[in-house]
């Protein structure tokens, strides 16, 4: 923990020697032990570094995956400690994304992901967040990028509520979730087709699938010409890092493994439905919940695009039965799951109108609930200039995508 220092010895936030760098090991293990105050939930701060540790030696994390950002002034005289001063903080996760733009072919770029943001409590109020994340925006225009490419569109999950990053050139988006209450096998509804749970390997191949399917969709979907429809990858790896936070957590806490993943239907005619979800582990009972990562469906159809990024579309075609009652299998499975693990709801992260009509099935007054403050989905785009009737369409914004 830095030692409290006098506001006379901080650097202005405006001053041209600030600088975003790379933290070094010892820095890491500095901010993430600041940022468990906040963050390390029902576990200790020896345990919240274990975790940390852990999701860093993932997949998605290896090899670069993740960067540690620390905002710094190389010409200050070093702490008592010997080290920098760390005025500010955050992570970047690197993020396999898609973009459609119209009339162009679907193109895989790169993308990141911005987590952990956090100042020190006793340097807060002087503005160094702000100039970190403007010294960020700077520093992922090429980071990770191919040679002469830049980076094109970043997100974000606030927990300060819309305004400050917003400012930033974040702009908030839908951030709704639908709630479902656990439930027995008793009050299920039995009429529905039977669901299967996932494990971990069966989630490889639906990743892929669903990989297949989306870049088919975007494009073949139809949009307005001044529309660009942007999309995080579902991959496995994004899977498993969820996966691996829940399990580091499950086998810490309640000394158990959690080993289902999610679960799938099909419809009388062999088409799939399937849910990935993952458990949260919180200090109250409210922090239990069973999220839903992703919700698919093989008849997704435009319309089922265009609700996913916030579009209110009227008129929609009516949905096929079948494909509402395999979809709603799959959620009454993970009702069954929280009710397993004590979990107090189970949470659907924008629905499409076809999954929520799933919901509506199994649970008619299942809440849907606009987070205003915390959890608020924000994209900020990159590239090229825009023309002011331009809009960013965020399609398949639900909580796989969080980190």
């Amino acid at each position: 923990m830095p030692a409290p220092i006098d506001a006379m010895d901080l650097p202005r936030s405006s001053a041209p020697t600030l600088q975003l760098l790379q933290a070094t090991e010892s820095e890491m293990i500095e901010t993430s032990t600041l940022g468990s105050v906040s963050w390390k939930g029902p576990v200790d701060t020896k345990d919240y570094l274990r975790r940390e540790a852990h999701l860093r030696d993932q997949a998605l994390t290896r090899h670069g995956g993740i960067t540690y950002w620390v905002l710094v002034d190389p010409t200050a005289a070093p702490t008592s400690a010997g080290s920098r001063r760390i005025l500010a903080s955050c992570e970047t996760i690197r993020k396999r994304a898609l973009i459609a733009r119209p009339g162009k072919e679907v193109k895989e770029v790169i993308s990141h992901g911005i987590g952990s943001v956090h100042c020190n409590p006793a340097y807060r109020g002087r503005g160094f967040a702000q100039r970190m994340m403007t010294e960020l925006t700077r520093n992922l225009h090429t980071w990770q990028q191919k040679e002469g490419e830049s980076v094109d569109f970043t997100v974000l999950w606030s927990d300060i509520g819309k305004d400050f990053y917003a400012r930033l050139g974040w702009d908030p988006y839908p951030s709704t979730h639908l709630a479902l209450s656990p439930r027995s096998n008793d009050d299920g509804d039995a009429s529905l087709p039977r669901a299967l749970l996932l494990s971990a390997e069966d989630i490889v191949d639906l990743c892929r699938l669903d990989e297949a399917n989306l870049r088919r969709n975007l494009a073949e979907s139809t949009c307005p010409a001044s529309t660009i429809r942007v999309a995080l990858i579902p991959d496995t790896a994004t899977m498993q890092w969820h996966h691996a936070r829940e399990e580091f957590l499950a086998q810490l806490l309640l000394g158990t493994f959690p080993a289902s993943k999610g679960a799938v239907a099909q419809t009388p005619d062999g088409r799939k439905a399937w849910c990935m979800w993952t458990r949260t582990f919180g200090t109250s009972r409210d922090e239990k919940v069973l999220h839903i990562l992703r919700l698919v469906n093989e008849d997704e159809c435009n319309a089922d695009l265009q609700a996913s990024s916030g579009i209110n579309d009227k008129n929609l075609d009516a949905p096929d039965q079948a494909v509402v009652e395999a979809i709603a299998a799959t959620l009454q499975a993970a009702q069954l799951e929280a009710t397993a693990w004590g979990l107090s709801s189970v949470q659907l992260w924008n629905p499409s109108p076809t999954s929520e009509l799933a919901v509506r099935h199994i649970d008619p007054s299942a809440k849907r609930i606009n987070r205003e403050h915390e959890s608020l989905a924000s994209l900020r785009w990159h590239g090229s200039a825009l023309s002011a009737d331009t809009k960013i369409d965020w399609i398949s914004n639900e909580k796989y995508g969080w980190c």
